[in-house]
């Protein structure tokens, strides 16, 4: 089963989302649902060409020097041990582990021009996600109620629902390290309320499977006795619309029924089930939890979702050099941990879209917070950098995109001689936000309002128009 799992905040009117859930109508219903289904408005003047979008977050940094901008002529305490391999696309090289994704390069564009200025993990992750400085650049922070809001919440919010299904979910997990208790801020939908945050969808690295509770019936409950209870939930929804603030019990009203209309379709709940795949599709993604989540992203887009997040799993790395941030070890965790699952499964995805005609309408974004340091084992932001690790550098770093309207077999941008900063088109991460609302067909300046009425702009970036 797969387990739809928030965290328990507080909604403006004090109560939690699971307390709205047990007080009204999924309580009443017998349905678990733990979290309230979001209720979308608006919609852009569409010139994009993307319906939906999936997200592929490596949490820690990857190394530009040691996957995309590799360095061959810098001295060796700088290219370090991986060399470059040709692509299908003449004159783009880069590492010799992406083997697989190299045959696919025709359909990349690796902008190489990323940068920003602050190299601690929970700003780089906030200004990623949400193309906005975190006002405390000084924290790790937690999730607030007015952060900004999470990319997937803003076009929720900005494109609408297609369809029935939750437009934002995020996979297996929040963002956070193994050995601190918080998850860090930029993954939820902020000021624009509960309504907008995405969706979280579980998965167990163990196994590689996804667990989905709440969208299935009650044991003993027949679409009849359902039918029934909503009727009774209706009754008491009218007596509390009587007593209550009528535009906060609209919201529930409206969530409420997208979480009926999610139940009760069949549709909805076949996406969650990796086994209607063949052996050979789930194979060609790879039995891991990474490629997996890549496969069940592909059938959300079918299923109708806007916006997939695919974080990195707990990969039971060390927490003093986990997932990618390679403080330690950094050549055999990339050789060994990290680049395998990518190279498969981001390889698998692009081929799947392309076989299934939904490239050009999907946007593929990879990403993570930053780089790493050019010199191997300089010390930048963690003393635990040791001689065969790389420390974090946000001055240059890489980043993948394709579908969507992106023009395959491109490489955008530039960085020295060493990839330690950017020399040419430089991308800030507000205009990696404002390209992917430009590719939704969205104007970035658009505005938004927080809960007390303050307009904000969508991003304060400009979209790399040359990518597409």
């Amino acid at each position: 089963m797969i387990h739809f799992n928030s965290r328990p905040r507080q909604l403006c009117d004090g109560y939690t989302r699971r307390d709205v859930l047990q007080l009204g109508a999924l309580g009443a219903l017998g349905i678990t649902l733990p979290d309230l289904l979001r209720r979308q408005a608006g919609a852009a003047t569409r010139t994009g060409k993307a319906e939906a979008c999936i997200l592929i977050y490596l949490f820690g940094g990857p190394s530009q020097i040691d996957t995309f901008d590799m360095k061959p002529r810098a001295p060796v305490d700088f290219r370090g041990e991986f060399k470059p391999i040709s692509t299908c696309v003449p004159g783009i090289a880069w590492c010799e582990h992406f083997h697989r994704l190299a045959r696919q390069a025709d359909k990349l564009a690796v902008v190489r021009s990323m940068q920003h200025g602050h190299p601690r993990h929970g700003y780089g992750l906030y200004y990623m996600f949400t193309g906005h400085p975190h006002p405390r650049p000084d924290l790790d922070a937690s999730p607030a109620p007015d952060d900004f809001p999470t990319i997937g919440s803003l076009i929720s919010k900005l494109r609408g629902p297609r369809g029935l299904f939750p437009p934002a979910v995020t996979l297996p997990r929040w963002n956070r390290f193994l050995n601190l208790p918080n998850d860090y801020a930029g993954e939820t939908a902020g000021f624009l309320g509960k309504t907008y945050d995405p969706w979280l969808v579980r998965g167990d690295r163990r196994t590689g499977t996804f667990h989905v509770a709440g969208i299935e019936l009650p044991h003993g409950v027949s679409p009849a006795r359902l039918s029934a209870r909503r009727d009774l939930w209706k009754t008491v929804d009218r007596q509390l619309a009587r007593a209550g603030d009528n535009e906060t019990l609209q919201q529930y009203d409206a969530l409420y029924r997208q979480a009926f209309s999610l139940i009760t379709s069949p549709k909805s709940r076949r996406a969650f089930d990796l086994k209607r795949e063949s052996p050979t599709t789930r194979e060609a993604y790879g039995e891991h939890p990474f490629g997996q989540g890549l496969l069940l992203a592909r059938r959300l887009v079918e299923a109708g979702a806007r916006l997939i997040t695919v974080n990195w799993h707990n990969d039971g790395s060390d927490v003093k050099s986990p997932f990618w941030d390679t403080h330690k070890d950094n050549f055999n965790a990339l050789r060994q941990r990290l680049i395998p699952p990518v190279d498969q499964g981001l390889s698998a995805l692009l081929q799947d879209l392309s076989d299934r005609e939904r490239l050009e309408s999907t946007l593929i974004v990879v990403m993570g917070e930053f780089g790493r340091t050019p010199r191997i084992g300089r010390v930048v932001m963690n003393a635990a950098t040791d001689s065969s690790g790389r420390d974090h550098w946000p001055h240059a770093y890489s980043v993948l995109l394709a579908g969507g309207g992106i023009r395959g077999g491109q490489a955008h941008g530039a960085s020295d001689e060493r990839a330690a900063y950017v020399t040419d088109k430089p991308v800030s991460p507000p205009d990696l936000n404002a390209t992917v609302l430009h590719a939704f067909g969205i104007d970035p300046h658009t505005r938004i309002y927080d809960r007390r009425q303050r307009p904000h702009m969508a991003s304060l970036g400009k979209p790399v128009v040359g990518l597409f």
